[in-house]
């Protein structure tokens, strides 16, 4: 299998998941991106923005002249469209003319919105994305945003994030009893923080209203760090109902309280067996906090099931691996 890779060059968790794992899977000479981007090859951000990265500096170099040499003869069995970017669908249109009849064309929607390619409006560029669906047909269409109860083509999957396992230490101490860090994206968010302020040890861990991605003050592997020693971490919606806390809280061992996301998730996380699901009002939010707080051997029961569900079903391996095989690309 050889892919031609189309990706943005800005960070989109969705894309670098797949594009790292394909890498893993297939090897790297199996998987071609366009354009070569740095962030694949060179640390330059903290974790989250530095999934993408599987390739080193000298690959780089190399793959640049092996893009030049594959796309001038085309050597490819399938495109893959890797996010909802205006720099994707241009990258596509630049090239499409020298693409044979009949090549497989998969797109990637990470986007927030519940539309196919949805996010194309909110971020201004729909008559580029137009253009392409007026002349092209996707052979599949892997949809971060897939609602529940919402009706779409055959040839759309649900494809939620996943967690890239990452090269850290989380200590069986736990340091917080209750933590929720986040910005208020969504107004659940506002609610629920109004709402923690105040109790168990919020205030004091930082699970505080008015955060901003600039002044936030966990990042990177240290903030994972620190999700896994709480006991318990909370999860809401933001703009959209995929959040990647929704996969790190199970993977760093902490007990994930959070919504039940109104979303497709093929083999999701139980309410009671690996997570607590709370109401969407929070109307049972503190009830469930000090239920499973005075339940301590449950709790622990409950993070260790959640750890091996997500292992089993939910790393960016698995996630890439249920595109290969919907894609049919193991036949």
């Amino acid at each position: 299998m050889k892919i031609l890779f189309i990706n943005s060059r800005s960070p989109d968790y969705v894309e670098d998941q797949l594009f790292s794992a394909l890498t893993e899977i297939y090897g790297k000479a199996s998987v071609t991106p366009c354009p070569v981007n740095y962030r694949y090859y060179i640390k330059r951000k903290p974790y989250p923005l530095d999934m993408g990265r599987c390739r080193s500096a000298l690959d780089y170099v190399m793959d640049g002249f092996a893009l030049r040499k594959s796309l001038s003869r085309f050597d490819y069995d399938c495109i893959i469209l890797g996010s909802t970017k205006r720099d994707v669908f241009e990258k596509f249109i630049a090239i499409r003319d020298s693409i044979p009849s009949g090549m497989p064309l998969i797109y990637i929607d990470g986007g927030d919105f519940p539309e196919v390619g949805g996010d194309a409006d909110r971020l201004k560029f729909k008559e580029v994305y137009d253009d392409v669906v007026r002349h092209h047909t996707f052979s599949h269409v892997f949809k971060r945003e897939y609602i529940s109860g919402k009706v779409y083509p055959d040839n759309v999957h649900p494809f939620p994030m996943s967690f890239k396992p990452q090269p850290m230490t989380v200590s069986g101490e736990k340091k917080y009893e209750v933590t929720c860090w986040c910005v208020e994206s969504d107004p659940v968010r506002t609610r629920a923080l109004s709402l923690l302020e105040g109790l168990y040890d919020c205030r004091e861990n930082g699970t505080t209203l008015n955060q901003t991605f600039r002044n936030y003050k966990r990042k990177g592997l240290a903030y994972l760090e620190d999700l896994g020693r709480s006991r318990i971490a909370c999860n809401f919606r933001g703009v959209g109902w995929d959040t990647l806390r929704y996969w790190e809280i199970p993977a760093v061992g902490a007990l994930m309280l959070s919504q039940k996301p109104g979303i497709e998730i093929p083999d999701n996380f139980v309410h009671g067996e690996h997570v607590a699901f709370c109401r969407d009002d929070l109307s049972d939010l503190t009830s469930l906090l000090d239920y499973y707080l005075s339940h301590e051997d449950e709790m622990a029961e409950m993070t260790e099931r959640a750890k091996q569900h997500l292992q089993k079903y939910h790393t960016h391996l698995r996630r890439a691996e249920f595109l290969i095989d919907a894609a049919g690309f193991r036949s």
